[in-house]
């Protein structure tokens, strides 16, 4: 748009079209364009472009860029498009400030940007701007039109008026586009923006990325001069064989990322970002580029696979120099608790060390877990199981290590599935822990199975004090707990065995869910597929 453009007559306001289907957006336009505008409101992208075939199209267009049905940035394309519309301003409203999105805008044809939340006074000036811009170009048309008017040949006035006429257009045309698409992509992001120009082979930065640039005597550089003084000289052949593989291919985008020499001396790692316009022969037009300075990002992710590194190692650690001896630990009171003649206090000692013992393996076996999905995911084993004596086994076990509390197990319906049968045995057992820790100890826990039609489904429920309401939407996340004033120091867990649950149950693509209530107790629930999504597919009869 051409700076310092005439004023329009003062006997009438500016006529502008909104397009925006959010009533509040809607009355913030109006309100800061009602005192120099007047505003005619669309909701419906559609009906904008019916209204232009059959009323005076206004003197501007302000676009929502996304609105149902018909969005801002199709109606800009149509108008652009249509010759009676085509040099009609158009405003783009918009709340996406990447580069590329407003490279996409300008290229649909949109003469300028401004980005939601926007304020009053720079709406109404940027309006005003393209109305005056317009009635400018408007008034060039009507006087080609005399001229064409006025020559003598009707044949050679007509040639010589839409010839010039064309001309103008497509020259006004090429002004805006480049001169806005240069302005607007810079003011939308702190990049550097630049811009490639085929004929010349330089380079044209804008004003931004001054940490990156420095203050450049003149932005326009040549670009393999460039270049060699900016990229790192490991990193040059490559940059180079990717744009020019770039530009004799037929994508629109060009990426690549390398270390570049900033404005003081040193290197920094940067990704390189561009939009390449072709003409209908696939030729190059032009190429519309971002620099962007991603130092910090690339010494987070080091720093952050050096911290994975450290607790792979440290987990490693973990499991190898503490599961052995406490695996001896464990064995050990097994076998004194099985030796007659201990007194009393001598087996309530012994069995004291085999529940610390278990209790610490738990431990170390779910941070193992943790560490894996973390890393990856887990690993199953599938192989054909039976869900009913799975869950029984499972049961029986955690009764042996809780003999003073009742749990309940009763069955229905077929069993079979093909299932990492040891997997979910660690489901059911976290499950029982959590109703063994927060559960009614003068309750009993109720634990059902029973098969459906193509899943099999595990209830466990306990009695007692509710998960608090606040806590039943992350209590599968890591280090949470179900009710943490209600477990021993003793029984303390680290906060990981619901989320192994949930990893467990959904690797097998299952789900899992709680309910929680005063009066009804807490049951957990778990849906399975009879054959999860590890499992190798069956064999055919026969």
């Amino acid at each position: 748009m051409p700076h310092g453009p005439p004023t329009m007559p003062a006997t009438r306001s500016p006529v502008v079209w909104l397009l925006e289907d959010s009533p509040t957006e809607a009355q913030a336009a109006r309100a800061a364009l009602s005192t120099t505008c007047d505003v005619i409101l669309f909701s419906d992208g559609a009906v904008l472009v019916e209204s232009l075939g059959f009323q005076k199209p206004p003197d501007v267009l302000v676009l929502d860029r996304e609105t149902p049905g018909l969005t801002g940035l199709e109606v800009c394309a149509f108008v652009r498009s249509n010759a009676v519309t085509a040099l009609l301003p158009v405003l783009l409203l918009t709340s996406h400030q990447r580069a590329e999105d407003v490279v996409e805008g300008l290229g649909a044809g949109a003469n300028d940007y401004v980005f939601k939340p926007f304020r009053s006074s720079e709406l109404a000036a940027r309006v005003l701007g393209l109305a005056h811009w317009g009635w400018k170009q408007r008034q060039t048309t009507a006087a080609l039109d005399t001229t064409r008017r006025d020559l003598s040949d009707e044949q050679a006035r007509r040639t010589m008026a839409e010839s010039v006429l064309a001309e103008v257009r497509a020259a006004e045309l090429r002004a805006w586009k480049s001169d806005q698409r240069f302005r607007l992509a810079s003011r939308a992001t702190q990049d550097a923006i630049w811009e490639w120009d085929p004929q010349t082979d330089a380079l044209e930065w804008s004003s931004g990325g001054q940490d990156l640039l420095g203050r450049l005597d003149d932005p326009r550089v040549p670009r393999q001069d460039w270049w060699r003084k900016r990229i790192h000289p490991e990193d040059l052949a490559a940059v180079r064989q990717s744009f020019m593989e770039a530009l004799s291919g037929s994508s629109d985008v060009w990426r690549i990322s390398y270390r570049f020499h900033d404005a003081r001396g040193a290197w920094r790692d940067v990704e390189e970002h561009a939009i390449i316009v072709r003409n209908g022969e696939g030729e190059v037009q032009q190429v519309v580029g971002a620099l962007r300075d991603v130092t910090s990002r690339k010494q987070l992710e080091a720093e952050a696979r050096q911290r994975a590194n450290f607790e792979r190692q440290l987990i490693g650690i973990v499991s190898h120099d503490l599961r052995t001896p406490l695996s001896a630990v464990l064995l050990s009171a097994t076998l004194l608790q099985e030796r007659e003649h201990l007194t009393e206090a001598q087996h309530k000692r012994v069995g004291r060390i085999r529940t610390s013992a278990e209790r610490a393996v738990r431990m170390i076996r779910d941070l193992l877990d943790f560490t894996q999905v973390r890393h990856g995911g887990l690993t199953l084993h599938p192989r054909d199981t039976d869900f009913h004596a799975l869950v029984e086994a499972a049961v029986e076990e955690t009764q042996t290590q809780a003999p003073g509390r009742v749990i309940a197990y009763s069955q229905a319906g077929d069993g079979a599935g093909t299932w990492d049968a040891d997997r979910l045995t660690q489901v059911v057992g976290n499950l029982l822990g959590n109703a063994l820790a927060y559960g009614d100890p003068a309750a009993p826990i109720q634990v059902r199975t029973r098969g459906e039609t193509d899943s099999v489904v595990l209830e466990v429920h306990n009695a007692g004090a509710p998960i608090p309401a606040d806590l039943l939407p992350r209590l599968f996340e890591p280090l949470e707990r179900g009710a943490p004033h209600q477990e021993s120091r003793a029984d303390r867990s680290i906060g990981l065995g619901l989320f192994i649950v949930r990893q467990v149950v959904h690797a097998h693509g299952g789900t899992v869910s709680v309910t929680s209530l005063a009066q009804a107790g807490t049951t957990f629930t778990v849906r399975l597929p009879r054959r999860s999504p590890a499992s190798p597919p069956a064999s055919r009869p026969g």
